[in-house]
């Protein structure tokens, strides 16, 4: 062999181990990317990853529709909605009537909020797919987000006339419910103390009323205590103020000397990652001796069918301040409206004060059980049971109270 022919052939040994793998991915079929790319986008949640094995799969099949809609669902499950939009336009600008693409798109301008765009590319999809059953589900969703429930409401009914669909018919109980806007409550509470006073007693109506800006709520109370009778007027609301953030404000009102002449209360929620709820606000009580401001911060988590939230108050003084933490635990079965909870706490400032002795308390620890039950779609009951122990200038007192209360929506 030529010194010159055995030069080249060292060479090309040298580099074999740097260039055969030429990169791995290249040695794949096309299929078998899009099957690895779904691998780490479903297996090991790698979206990044996951696009660009896809990418590199669509630049050897750049007609490949379903990866191209495979990226645009991954974009839009990142709400990188821009991106989802022209993958998919790509497909459709070529492929018209693909049927994936056209439910993909309606997912993206649904879930990026663009309701009427979203209605459109249904109409679309109903037009090369007529009576489809997807289709018709995705346009009775969007009608029902809009809130033209009537349009919803038909749409729901040709889909059981030509379908007998079960989704359709568990929609249309939904959109029954969302049209109900508004909720009583009237409630009973009962306390029993160990020694020195005798039991008191509390009743509630509450109406609620949801609105496109949140809900607004109005509380009539009654309390019977010391052989003394009260009512007190409240004003509740809960107004979205942009996305992730809403907030609390209430109002409150009475004559009666046992509770506060006025209170007022401000709270600001703000939703963090990793299913994280902080929220931070204050309490304003004006009895006729005195007015006290409550400070409050909260931290709230979910996890799966769980809450669990801590809570901690601190009521400024001139004597010096007072603490207290409270904790709750709840454990939801299916929905919001069936729950089970237990909470618990501690400290010298009081979780809720509502009367004037309340803001005197030295130390206090106590212990409760709550839960909810839906009897049917529109009535709800429950109640909660519990027991504290808190310590004043002057005496002690064990308590023992019990709730119940029923609910109705119309």
């Amino acid at each position: 062999m030529k010194p010159i022919l055995q030069k080249a052939l060292f060479i090309w040994i040298l580099l074999v181990p740097f260039t055969s793998p030429l990169n791995a991915q290249d040695t794949l079929t096309v299929d078998e990317q899009y099957a690895k790319a779904r691998k780490a986008a479903f297996e090991n949640s790698n979206y990044d990853k996951a696009r660009s094995i896809a990418y590199r799969a669509l630049e050897r099949s750049p007609d490949y529709y379903g990866i191209r809609i495979f990226i645009a669902n991954l974009f839009a499950w990142e709400e990188q909605y821009a991106e989802a939009r022209k993958e998919l336009q790509y497909v459709l600008e070529r492929d018209p009537d693909n049927r994936r693409a056209l439910l993909t798109i309606i997912d993206v301008e649904s879930w990026s909020g663009h309701y009427s765009k979203a209605l459109e590319w249904s109409d679309t999809g109903l037009e090369h797919y007529p009576k489809d059953e997807e289709f018709m589900l995705a346009q009775a969703s969007i009608q029902q987000n809009m809130e033209n429930y009537s349009s919803a409401k038909t749409t729901y009914h040709t889909l059981l006339d030509h379908h007998g669909s079960q989704q359709a018919r568990e929609k249309l109980q939904a959109l029954r419910l969302q049209q109900m806007k508004y909720s009583a409550t009237l409630s009973y509470r009962h306390d029993r103390f160990r020694e020195i006073f005798d039991p008191w007693n509390f009743w509630e109506f509450q109406l609620s009323r949801q609105t496109p800006y949140g809900s607004l709520i109005g509380r009539l109370q009654y309390a019977n205590r010391f052989a003394s009778n009260g009512v007190q007027f409240n004003l509740d609301a809960y107004p979205s103020l942009f996305k992730g953030m809403y907030a609390y404000i209430s109002g409150g009102y009475s004559q009666a000397s046992i509770y506060p002449r006025y209170r007022f209360g401000l709270s600001l929620y703000k939703s963090l990652p990793y299913a994280l709820e902080l929220a931070g606000g204050l309490r304003y009580l004006d009895f006729s001796s005195s007015q006290t401001i409550i400070y409050t911060v909260s931290l709230t988590k979910y996890l799966g069918s769980y809450m669990f939230t801590a809570r901690s108050y601190l009521v400024p003084s001139s004597e010096g301040s007072s603490q207290s933490l409270s904790l709750l635990a709840r454990r939801y079965f299916g929905n919001a409206r069936t729950y089970f909870s237990l909470t618990g706490g501690f400290g010298s400032a009081s979780a809720d004060i509502q009367f004037a002795e309340d803001i005197d308390r030295l130390d206090s620890w106590s212990i409760g059980l709550s839960g909810q039950y839906p009897l049917s779609n529109q009535f709800n009951i429950g109640g909660n049971v519990g027991f504290d122990s808190e310590e004043f200038p002057n005496f002690n007192r064990e308590r023992l109270s019990a709730k119940i209360f029923l609910s109705y929506r119309f």
